[in-house]
């Protein structure tokens, strides 16, 4: 046995498996690299469009030291992961709001934006102690490429990346592409262009990220519906309810229940949600990477 294999046979024994409620289970995170593309409203809103659809969601705010799920739903919960991070039960931490169940993060808190390996691990721990009670888990990663990032990203079945047309976030997009697929062995990634004011902005938008891809990457990518730009956003969001409920019939909301049924139609079947969800754990935990050097 090589030396990698020895290392990955030693973490899977050491780790916990997540199961959700049943064959239907789905695990999604939400990243886009850069912050500000609106990764957190689109996680928040296929939560809600998942709940009214699904039964029931848990979502988690893995940009733990921002807290920006809590203002979406337009709650203010006392207490947050790093209380589960201090031995909490994370059943104890969870909040409900429009209809989903909430493991909020701390506007502010230091040490939650620097979590290490232990305290990641209590996270997990905790969500894998609920996992039995819901049948879809969304986690809002941070912006960025640190471990928490890449950590939060890489524990999901499916990935989803939000790139808005701005060439600065296009760069990130394809360098948290890059960065999820040697540290955590990223094989396949949605694309979700937000915030598009044309069809051809958002056929840019998957375009450029494919070129590259293809040529440095080899990620299988497959594209979600875009999210054309709408002020109903920034109302729902001034309003702390989110916008397939604040403004079901506006453009963005409309284009949100699109991606859902997308997502169902394209996503990791059961099986993989599940057992290849194990995988990534370990790697996302502190495993080798998966494929090219890791930069």
């Amino acid at each position: 046995m090589s030396q990698r294999e020895d290392q990955a046979a030693t973490l899977r024994a050491q780790t916990p498996i997540i199961t959700l409620h049943d064959e239907r289970s789905r695990m999604i995170a939400v990243t886009g690299g850069k912050g500000g593309v609106g990764k957190s409203t689109i996680a928040i809103n296929l939560a809600v469009t998942y709940s009214r659809r699904r039964g029931r969601v848990l979502a988690l705010d893995g940009d733990a030291g921002m807290a920006d799920l809590n203002i979406l739903l337009g709650v203010a919960p006392e207490r947050s992961l790093l209380d589960v991070v201090r031995g909490v039960p994370a059943d104890e931490v969870l909040i409900e709001a429009h209809g989903i169940h909430l493991i909020p993060a701390l506007n502010g808190s230091y040490a939650l934006a620097n979590l290490d390996d232990v305290a990641r691990r209590r996270i997990f721990d905790g969500v894998a102690a609920l996992g039995q009670r819901f049948d879809t888990l969304v986690i809002d990663t941070p912006a960025g490429l640190g471990q928490n990032a890449v950590a939060f990203a890489g524990v999901a079945a499916d990935v989803i990346i939000v790139a808005t047309p701005e060439p600065l976030s296009l760069a990130d997009a394809y360098a948290c592409m890059k960065v999820l697929r040697t540290r955590a062995g990223l094989q396949r990634a949605f694309v979700i262009p937000n915030a598009v004011r044309t069809p051809q902005e958002a056929d840019e938008v998957v375009d450029r990220l494919r070129t590259l891809n293809d040529r440095f990457l080899g990620v299988e990518l497959e594209e979600l519906p875009a999210v054309p730009f709408d002020p109903a956003v920034r109302a729902a969001a001034s309003a702390g309810v989110p916008l397939v409920l604040h403004a079901p019939e506006s453009p963005a909301a409309r284009a949100l229940a699109k991606i859902a049924r997308s997502l169902d139609a394209l996503s990791s079947p059961p099986s993989a949600g599940v057992g290849g969800f194990i995988g990534k754990w370990m790697r996302a935990l502190g495993g080798a990477p998966q494929t090219g050097d890791a930069e």
